[in-house]
């Protein structure tokens, strides 16, 4: 009996000591699944924290890209601008060369023609004048040979040819003077001068005379 009862009283004492152990356990479980809760929760949040800082590098880099094309463009921009100028420039100091180069050109031959002009009007004049005075000494020289000339004579007929071949050519040099009246700006006569008729009447008027004056 005494047995019987020692044990159970040693029953009854370990008996209130098992819901210690279980709490102790359940803690230890308790404790074991926070920890793994937290260690996902933390790893989570690493997670999306490493996704945002990714997703803010991109955005930054996308950002920076943009920000450096737009620089490179406004550049470029710039430079064609200041290129655009400079061609601009160019252009007007060519164009304002040629404008000076034909102006000194045109100048220039203005002047050239108004020389020429001038000469051609001063070579008229003195043609002219030439003329004039070849009518001066050809009426001169008529009324000597008439003043030498004997009537009666072969000289006489001779010289009486001579005189109307002096006559025709002085005839035909007043027409040709009077052909000067009417030049254009250079001079030149409007109306074809007859050279070639003045000198063949002079070459005929020159044979009589020496032919009178050799009898």
């Amino acid at each position: 009996m005494d047995r019987s009862q020692k044990s159970g009283s040693g029953l009854s004492r370990l008996a209130p000591g098992r819901p210690l152990v279980f709490g102790v356990l359940l803690s230890v479980l308790a404790a074991c699944g926070s920890q793994s809760a937290r260690e996902a929760a933390v790893a989570e949040a690493e997670a999306a924290n490493m996704a945002a800082e990714q997703a803010a590098a991109r955005e930054a880099a996308e950002i920076e890209r943009q920000r450096a094309e737009a620089e490179e463009r406004r550049r470029l921009a710039e430079a064609e601008e200041r290129e655009r100028r400079r061609l601009a420039q160019e252009r007007q100091a060519a164009e304002a060369e040629a404008r000076a180069e034909a102006q000194r050109l045109a100048r220039e031959q203005a002047e050239r023609a108004e020389r020429e002009r001038r000469a051609a009007l001063a070579a008229a004049r003195a043609e002219r004048q030439e003329k004039m005075d070849r009518i001066a000494a050809l009426e001169q020289q008529i009324a000597d040979i008439q003043a030498e000339t004997d009537s009666d004579s072969e000289q006489a007929l001779i010289m009486q040819q001579a005189i109307a071949a002096a006559e025709e050519l002085l005839a035909a040099l007043t027409a040709e003077v009077a052909k000067y009246e009417l030049t254009d700006e250079s001079g030149n006569t409007l109306e074809p001068l007859s050279k070639d008729l003045i000198a063949e009447l002079e070459a005929q008027k020159d044979e009589l005379v020496e032919r009178a004056r050799g009898l």
